[in-house]
């Protein structure tokens, strides 16, 4: 093939794989799968399964045969730098510091699997197995346990982050028994390596003698080395390229070293990560610089060669397809079956057992790793590397669904992150501030001050909801899992300036899947009255009350406010819209409590169309708003006024100017209701000169119309001046 051409059609599947895996793992995530199972289907829709069956032109001209060998060169380099990264996320102080339950479960998650794999492999041996000396009996055997053993320890801490099971006892023990699975299947792999590829005894023996030497040279003298090399790091206080040139050395000559000996370039890869410093900011540094290129790269061309050399077609009888049945109930009847029933004979309850059993029958990227080696060293055949390939799908793509049958979030989440549901006693008035924007933290907090004033019965919570990291869909954080979170510092300026100010908050930070739904898990959890946002602009569109506000707004079971801040000063005037709808009274109420504690006064604007305005419908406005602010302590007097206008948007944006803040119910008389279900634009909230405090009621799905109420006797009657009619009162305002 001529030079040009090869380089075409190489950067032409490149570009066809990494576009599909993105594709792919995005869908898969929405579907709350790990962002892996999409790049794994990925893979095989690009192979003979999917694309290769459906059109084979097509597949022949993007994928010719003569360049297939160049992309497995690809991915072997991505997957060895690969397991350097997993090799550099083992901390050997987390299978320490955990108890007699992991060190028990973790055995047995391994040993049940390894022989359940090996006693299946008697029975399928004369079925699925050629006779060829690479397919001896002992290497099927051992290659069959040492593929039932392993989990999928990225995968399984990514599940566990964007859960947040990562701080819970059911977390803790399977992040460890994961850790401990991979060391050993890592063990066993080479072992079985280098028995299936040793020609006799003599060479079985020099391989072992080798590999000893080998592990003894890595630990004595290559890791000595690296901590040298890490006090370069630290003497320069950066990543220079001979640093990071020398670490790629020695992983290169790692893994060249243990393919010579004959147990895989893979285990060499591990062990040189295996025995880098841990928990330092060289090594996380170094995985940075690695990390994204190896993953977004690297590893999708890895499983479009793995899905070029699946073809499930060759499951082509109903016997064959028994046997992968069969296949996956051994797979997970072994790691699902023994760590669970592990747990349990440790003590731990039966529903938290079987939520680790479900954890560690994970196996997604690693057994594909695992997989592509047998098939290259011929001790499977294609047929069965087909069979495990679906079985390695079918395990991971059970994880999440299963887990939230078995072990459902309400049962750990909200409640052990946010607080038990019996762990506080109800306060008279609580407010929950959730955080994107840190810059947002402290005018949040001074309107959440100034709703609950001073009194000591009161309760503010300060959340940060994190979006799981890009990276962790393949790694496990453990250092994060083993220690405790270090300081959120997008709250640090709201509690920087809540001790400044001597206000007691509380903060409450873990990882969201679903930021809207953790919102309201949290205000149902903790009970509070008001759940209180900022506002930030839109990428598209100019929707104040669209995307995670909306949603915020309709299923939240708390009032809700959402604070737009124009560099707002001291109140001394608030600006209360008023029509009659349970918002409006929201905000009648949310407005006292600021005039209270800031000792502004309050106008209560009432619109009426000109000429047609009930008298009775303005008299029971008036009456609602003394009854509002009919209790003592008053600093500022409250003015109710009537405004004719044809246009209750005009009225509000032309009264706005003389006022500190806005406070108004999210009702569609102002145009704000009609937002959360559509793209009308809210005139008031993008047009105001001033900051906007936009309420609404919980339990209110749409507006409601002032009733008449029976006139109080000192209300006013409005004028026939076109324009307004004001009159004070001296109605006090409520705490």
């Amino acid at each position: 093939m001529h030079g040009l051409n090869l380089i075409l059609i190489l950067l032409g599947q490149i570009a066809i794989i990494l576009a599909l895996s993105r594709v792919m793992g995005f869908i898969f995530s929405r579907l709350h799968q790990p962002q892996v199972m999409g790049e794994m289907i990925a893979g095989i829709m690009l192979g003979p399964s999917l694309l290769g069956l459906i059109a084979p032109e097509w597949s022949s001209a993007i994928f010719p045969a003569q360049t297939v060998q160049y992309l497995n060169v690809l991915s072997q380099v991505g997957v060895i730098f690969f397991l350097f990264l997993i090799g550099l996320e083992l901390d050997p102080k987390l299978i320490r510091n955990q108890g007699h339950a992991a060190i028990v479960i973790s055995h047995v998650s391994i040993v049940a699997p390894f022989l359940l794999g090996a006693v299946l492999a008697l029975y399928l041996y004369p079925l699925v197995f050629t006779d060829t000396p690479q397919m001896r009996f002992t290497s099927v055997a051992l290659f069959m346990g040492a593929a039932m053993s392993i989990t999928a320890f990225p995968v399984l801490a990514r599940i566990l982050t964007e859960r947040n099971l990562h701080k819970t006892q059911v977390g803790a023990i399977a992040i460890t028994c994961a850790a401990v699975d991979d060391v050993s299947a890592w063990c066993m792999l080479a072992f079985v390596v280098g028995v299936a590829r040793a020609k006799g005894l003599e060479p079985a023996m020099w391989t072992a003698a080798l590999s000893l030497v080998y592990v003894l040279v890595m630990f004595f003298a290559i890791r000595p080395l690296v901590g040298r090399i890490e006090k370069i790091y630290d003497r320069q206080g950066r990543l220079s390229q001979n640093v990071v040139a020398a670490i790629f050395l020695l992983i290169l000559a790692s893994a060249w070293t243990t393919e010579a000996i004959g147990i895989h370039a893979l285990f060499g890869a591990f062990l040189m990560g295996a025995i880098m410093p841990k928990g330092t900011r060289f090594v996380r540094h170094l995985s940075e610089k690695l990390e994204d290129y190896t993953v977004v790269f690297l590893l999708p061309i890895f499983f479009a060669y793995t899905g070029l050399k699946t073809q499930i077609g060759l499951i082509n009888s109903p016997e064959l397809w028994l046997v992968t049945l069969l296949i996956i109930g051994v797979a997970c009847a072994g790691k699902f079956g023994g760590s669970t029933i592990a747990a349990r004979a440790c003590g731990v309850p039966w529903r938290e057992a079987s939520a680790i059993g479900i954890l560690m029958n994970t196996r997604g990227l690693m057994e594909l790793v695992i997989l592509n080696i047998g098939r290259e060293l011929g001790v499977i055949t294609d047929a069965v590397f087909a069979m495990m390939v679906i079985m390695a799908i079918v395990t991971t793509a059970l994880t999440t669904p299963v887990l939230n049958l078995v072990y459902p979030e309400r049962m750990f989440s909200i409640e052990q992150v946010a607080g038990g549901l019996g762990k506080q006693v109800r306060k008279a008035f609580s407010v929950l501030i959730p955080v994107s924007d840190p810059a947002s933290g402290s005018s949040l907090l001074r309107i959440a001050s100034m709703l609950t004033g001073t009194k000591t019965d009161h309760e503010l919570l300060a959340l940060h909801l994190k979006r799981p990291v890009d990276h962790d869909a393949y790694r496990a954080g453990l250092d994060d899992a083993a220690a405790p979170a270090p300081q959120d510092t997008t709250l640090t300026p709201l509690l920087a300036e809540a001790k400044k100010a001597g206000v007691n908050v509380e903060p409450i930070s873990f990882v969201s899947r679903d930021i809207a739904d953790d919102i309201a898990g949290v205000a149902q959890t903790r009970h509070v009255n008001l759940v209180l946002m900022g506002f930030h602009r839109p990428v598209i569109g100019r929707a104040i009350l669209g995307g995670t506000v909306h949603r915020v707004l309709t299923t939240t079971p708390a009032d809700v406010g959402i604070f737009v801040d124009r560099n707002m000063g001291d109140v001394k005037t608030i600006l209360v819209p008023y029509m009659g709808s349970a918002h409006d009274r929201l905000a009648l109420e949310l407005a006292g409590r600021i005039a209270r504690s800031s000792g502004a006064g309050i106008t209560v604007l009432h619109v009426i169309a000109p000429k047609r305005g009930s008298e009775q419908a303005v008299l029971g406005a008036k009456n609602e708003v003394d009854r509002t602010y009919s209790e003592p302590g008053q600093k500022a007097p409250v003015q109710f006024r009537v405004v004719e206008d044809h246009s209750p948007v005009r009225a509000v944006l032309a009264e706005a100017r003389q006022a500190d803040l806005t406070v108004i119910g999210v009702s569609e008389e102002w145009g704000l209701e009609s937002q959360l279900f559509g793209w009308r634009p809210q005139r008031i909230a993008q047009d105001s000169p001033n900051s906007l405090l936009l309420v609404r009621k919980y339990g209110q799905a749409a507006p409601t119309p002032a009733a008449p109420i029976a006139p109080a006797t000192t209300a006013p009657v409005p004028t026939n001046n076109p324009q307004q009619a004001a009159t004070p009162s001296n109605a006090p305002v409520a705490s």
